[in-house]
């Protein structure tokens, strides 16, 4: 039994007339009969009185039509389906990122990935930027944006999204507060509060590099986990820290100055990574989805 088979006893149930289904499925009536009397031979039952007029179901043919049409309702589904993931229009996409990438670049790009496949079930994991690597590896992510960029790794791909410059958090008292701009190795006398250096890699390791540059290595007030709980601390006096320039902005009104530094800047490497081997058009799509974004946020007026 072929799906032939199958369309050509739907067509002959719904029309109960040889010719006009024969008209229908654009074949001759003989070859028609045939296929029919096939089908039946292989069930081992009648599906039709051809001795009336009009032709008429046996009560197996009304069995089989109604069935007939669910399994052909269902392979035309499943064909649809099939074409829709493969052009990545439907699917699941698992995507893990960093927290600091919602304040600018991840909000955007994943609205846009939604408007242009909202059939594609995306699955959204905060992680630290050293866990993004292994949740690749491991494919319980698919996609991930990470800040500082990952180590080099076989198997990896990255490709940058934003690099953004730092700026300084301090709490509204300290003196340098209502400046323009400072110079980091005007808070070598700080404490700061910073994330975890380990695993690697961490934003901390990139703070760490920069105030070594400018001469000094920052003193530890407090390790912290979430952005959230550093800001909260350095609103309380604890200490200072650099933060992405985009999640100053988001963070103003909470008891913290946020201050420009002067050059050389000291920047947020914002990166998308995925597996090299992955060509499935549902991360397909989300990469130029990322890089469109950054050819916009990169232009004369960046979309923040």
């Amino acid at each position: 039994m072929e799906l032939r088979h199958l369309r050509y006893f739907v067509a002959l149930g719904e029309e109960l007339n040889f010719t006009r289904a024969a008209e229908r499925l654009h074949i001759a009536q003989p070859p028609l009969s045939q296929q029919i009397r096939q089908l039946e031979d292989e069930l081992g039952v009648t599906l039709l009185q051809r001795n009336s007029r009009p032709v008429r179901l046996t009560e197996a043919g009304e069995l089989f039509l109604a069935r007939a049409r669910a399994l052909l309702a269902g392979f035309e589904s499943a064909v649809a389906d099939t074409r829709r993931v493969g052009r990545g229009q439907a699917g699941r996409l698992a995507i893990g990122f960093v927290g600091s990438a919602m304040f600018t670049g991840l909000p955007e790009i994943i609205g846009a990935y939604r408007d242009a496949c909202p059939d594609v079930e995306l699955v959204l994991d905060e992680m630290l930027a050293a866990e993004i690597a292994e949740a690749l590896r491991r494919r319980r992510i698919d996609v991930g944006f990470a800040r500082p960029a990952l180590l080099a790794e076989a198997g990896l791909a990255q490709r940058l999204i934003l690099d953004e410059p730092y700026v300084a958090a301090l709490p509204r008292a300290h003196p340098l507060a209502a400046r323009g701009d400072i110079a980091l190795a005007e808070l070598s006398d700080d404490a700061f509060v910073l994330y975890p250096a380990q695993p690697e890699p961490s934003v901390t390791g990139l703070i760490v590099a920069a105030c070594q540059a400018a001469g000094f290595t920052p003193r530890l007030a407090q390790e912290v986990l979430h952005l959230q709980t550093a800001i909260g601390l350095i609103a309380a006096g604890v200490g200072v820290s650099l933060v992405p320039e985009a999640a100053a902005r988001a963070q103003t009104g909470r008891g913290v100055a946020y201050v420009r530094l002067a050059a050389p800047a000291v920047t947020a490497p914002l990166t998308i990574a995925w597996r090299d081997e992955d060509v499935s058009p549902t991360v397909q799509r989300l990469l130029d989805l990322a890089t469109r974004w950054r050819e916009i946020a990169s232009g004369p007026a960046p979309r923040n």
